[in-house]
């Protein structure tokens, strides 16, 4: 019995296991992954284009594409996720694709995007007509497109006078893409000058400014740009302008330049000095031993008929008269500030004078003048004479070379106290009797504008003289000091007149000192550095030394 019911209960037992197992195999199913053809996640969201790596890769993107069995691979970007309107960056027949930071740019720069920070571009791959999915990138780029010019058009014509010498004559305006952009950079721009049909080879610059848009000249600085360029004065000629902007990389010192197309304009030049030449001068026994070289010049005034000459006189005697030339002379009158044609000598005790001579009433008047500088950073207050100014007839001022210690100083007439300036605002006008003018040491330009009480203290490096054999026995005396050509006041260029030299050698040399000295290794008028010596027969020479263009300066000898 118990072996029936054994028998029973296996066979109940296998029926169980039997439909179990025909029930889980009819539920059980096996999922295939689905094939897919997608973009990989970039491992940077954020893109920034180095200008100063313009060859390095942008992005690298890659893909995984199971579905197409493509080889040929279209990338493309969209600045909006829609891809309204695709462009497509490039083919390949690889799964990635890499892009240069420059093409990447010019991509971008392309759609007319406006900013430069953070912008949103989309990407994806196409093989045919199946698309991938899409990926974000957040990238910052740098300018590609120049500024423009605005507010000159070809054309424009600038006519300029002395009358308006420090008035504005041009405003340089430009529109830069980059201008109004969250970038942390600093953009240098540079305006620049040319002649015509020479593509700026030698450029003159007009000014520059940093993360600004506009640049304004004067009269006088259009001017001296216009002359540069060849421009005859008093004539008018064309000028061509552009504007370059530059971003420095410091980290690599890679420098990215924009230039603006070229303005072509016209400009009507003017004389930059004064003309205040006469006929006349002044000769004498107390001037130039009787004409023994020339005249003492006079110059012309506001007044017509009326010239005026500031001159240093010995013990002595002297005339007026025109032409270096005795045919017409005026000497004393009948009254004691008369002159008449022909008359006697006038009788005189040296010093500085200034001397008037009035042709409209044949009168003339002689008095004391002289200008100085006087103070604790030049002669200890007047412990020694003052530093005189002389008399520039090509700008009517008063103009010295001085060199100064730390201190102050004041401007005085005629080495006394009775006539003084000083400046109350530190602003460049003179006030009479008013504050020292404080300045540090160093050599100065120092002008004086008698007509309008203002001054200027122009710090410069270099004065100029000639030492050797030939002249101070290699220094042994003070150098043989040039001056300053004023009638040239746009160039840097140095005189020296009727020096007398004995044979043997010289060189030219700055400050009395031997760190900087020039002279002649091809004996061919141009100053070299530290240079061969100079050869000299005994005779009286007179110099001028160019140093306009720093990097070839010249000198010639008359």
């Amino acid at each position: 019995m118990k072996s029936y019911f054994k028998k029973i209960s296996y066979l109940f037992l296998s029926l169980t296991l039997l439909l179990g197992a025909c029930d889980a195999e009819e539920s059980l199913n096996i999922v295939t992954p689905e094939a897919k053809f997608v973009l990989n996640s970039p491992g940077i969201s954020n893109v920034f284009l180095n200008f100063a790596l313009p060859s390095n890769p942008a992005f690298t993107i890659s893909w995984i594409d199971e579905v197409t069995g493509s080889t040929n691979y279209t990338v493309e970007m969209s600045t909006d996720k829609e891809f309204t309107t695709p462009i497509a960056l490039g083919t390949t027949n690889k799964d990635n694709f890499s892009m240069s930071v420059v093409d990447f740019n010019q991509a971008i720069t392309d759609t007319g995007v406006t900013s430069f920070r953070d912008i949103a571009i989309y990407m994806r791959v196409n093989a045919g007509s199946v698309v991938s999915n899409d990926i974000l990138f957040l990238v910052t780029t740098y300018p590609v497109n120049a500024p423009v010019i605005t507010s000159v058009a070809d054309g424009d014509a600038f006519q300029l006078s002395i009358t308006n010498n420090d008035l504005d004559a041009i405003t340089i305006t430009w529109d830069d893409p980059i201008a109004n952009s969250t970038l942390n950079i600093d953009i240098d721009y540079y305006l620049e000058f040319a002649a015509p049909n020479t593509s700026f080879a030698m450029p003159i610059e007009g000014g520059n400014v940093r993360n600004m848009n506009s640049i304004v000249l004067t009269n006088a600085q259009l001017n001296n740009v216009a002359i540069q360029s060849g421009i005859p004065v008093d004539t008018s000629g064309d000028l061509e302008l552009r504007v370059r902007a530059v971003i420095l990389d410091a980290a690599t010192s890679s420098v990215l330049e924009r230039t603006t197309l070229t303005t072509s304009i016209n400009v009507t030049t003017y004389l930059t000095v004064l003309d205040l030449s006469s006929t006349w001068g002044i000769v004498g026994s107390a001037a130039n031993d009787w004409g023994a070289t020339p005249d003492l010049p006079m110059f012309t005034t506001d007044t017509d008929g009326v010239f005026v000459a500031y001159v240093n006189l010995t013990d002595g005697e002297w005339k007026f008269r025109e032409n270096n030339d005795w045919a017409n002379n005026l000497g004393s009158g009948s009254a004691a500030d008369d002159v008449s044609s022909g008359g006697g000598n006038f009788a005189t005790t040296a010093g500085s004078f200034k001397i008037t001579l009035d042709l409209n009433n044949n009168k003339y008047t002689k008095e004391v003048f002289s200008l100085g500088i006087v103070g604790g950073a030049y002669n200890n207050w007047g412990a020694t004479p003052d530093f005189k100014l002389e008399y520039d007839q090509y700008s009517d001022v008063f103009r010295g070379i001085v060199t100064l210690i730390d201190g102050e100083m004041k401007f005085r007439m005629n080495n006394d106290w009775g006539t003084n300036y000083g400046d109350d605002g530190a602003d460049g006008t003179l006030e009479s009797g008013s504050s020292n003018i404080i300045v540090s040491a160093g050599i100065y330009i120092a002008t004086v504008d008698l007509n309008n009480l203002e001054y200027t203290l122009e710090p410069i490096t270099n004065v100029w003289g000639l030492v050797g054999g030939a002249y101070n026995n290699w220094g042994a005396t003070p150098d043989a000091q040039f001056s300053r050509d004023w009638s040239r006041p746009f160039d840097d260029i140095w005189i020296l007149n009727d020096v007398t030299l004995i044979d043997g050698e010289y060189k030219f040399r700055a400050n009395n000192d031997w760190g900087t000295n020039y002279g002649d290794d091809g004996n061919d008028g141009t100053l070299d550095n530290g240079g061969a010596n100079i050869l000299a027969t005994a005779g009286t020479y007179s110099f001028m030394l160019d140093f306009s263009d720093p990097a070839n300066p010249t000198y010639t000898i008359n």
